[in-house]
């Protein structure tokens, strides 16, 4: 059953708010984790605030590996944020390489792919075959560009998959929107966590606006297909 925990039930006694979850948040997000193959899927209000609590996942004095040609944005946020504020350490580097420069407290791979906007494709169960030796080492994927119509990251080896919903997934470009998926409990009540710790969720109307986006995703990305190819 996927997104079987995609929405916070409401609790005998007490108010919820908004943060919490709502209905059509929760439709939203059964939605897109179902066309993820993931049990479950977190919204946030833009991709940076999805990105963001991925690395909320991390603590001070960890290490993140993250592709060198990841959207701009993304690496902004790791070398002007994450790196001076959170005490993370952050190595950028080519994926596609026989070995990657993992370090003892590596615990989080960034992959993007392909990548925004010179489309550079990386194997995806190639480095989640590199993760799994690492042990608690999450490899999180940015299937923003490929979106859930022509790859499924969680299928190949992903612990997590996350979108930008401004883009593709919104498809209109009157929403911005962000969404985590995965198919492990543990991250998920994590995540479900961060998101209503930190509060940077959607509104309804937004989720409305995401959720009517979804349901014509496949044809957009078949047009845009038959264009790239024409």
């Amino acid at each position: 059953m996927t997104g079987k925990f995609a929405y916070a039930s409401v609790s005998s006694g007490i108010n919820e708010i908004a943060t919490i979850g709502n209905p059509t948040r929760g439709a939203f997000e059964r939605a897109v984790a179902a066309a993820e193959h993931a049990d479950y899927c977190v919204a946030f209000a833009s991709g940076s605030a999805a990105t963001s609590a991925v690395v909320h996942l991390l603590n001070h004095g960890d290490h993140i590996l993250c592709v060198d040609d990841v959207y701009g944005g993304t690496q902004r946020y790791f070398r002007r944020i994450v790196h001076p504020s959170h005490g993370i350490e952050i190595d950028f580097c080519d994926m596609n390489g026989e070995t990657l420069p993992f370090q003892e407290r590596t615990k989080l791979l960034w992959l993007e792919t392909p990548t925004n906007p010179t489309l550079k494709v990386t194997d995806i169960a190639r480095v989640s075959s590199l993760a799994k030796t690492r042990g608690e080492c999450i490899l999180a994927v940015d299937n923003t560009f490929c979106s859930p119509y022509f790859q499924t990251p969680l299928d190949h080896g992903a612990d997590v998959v996350v979108h930008s919903v401004t883009k593709f997934i919104g498809g209109h470009s009157d929403v911005v929107m962000g969404v985590v998926c995965t198919n492990n409990e543990d991250l998920y009540t994590r995540l479900r966590f961060i998101q209503n710790g930190v509060g940077a969720v959607p509104s309804p109307f937004d989720c409305f606006l995401a959720h009517r986006g979804l349901k014509t995703l496949h044809v957009r990305m078949e047009a845009a297909a038959r264009y790239d190819n024409a």
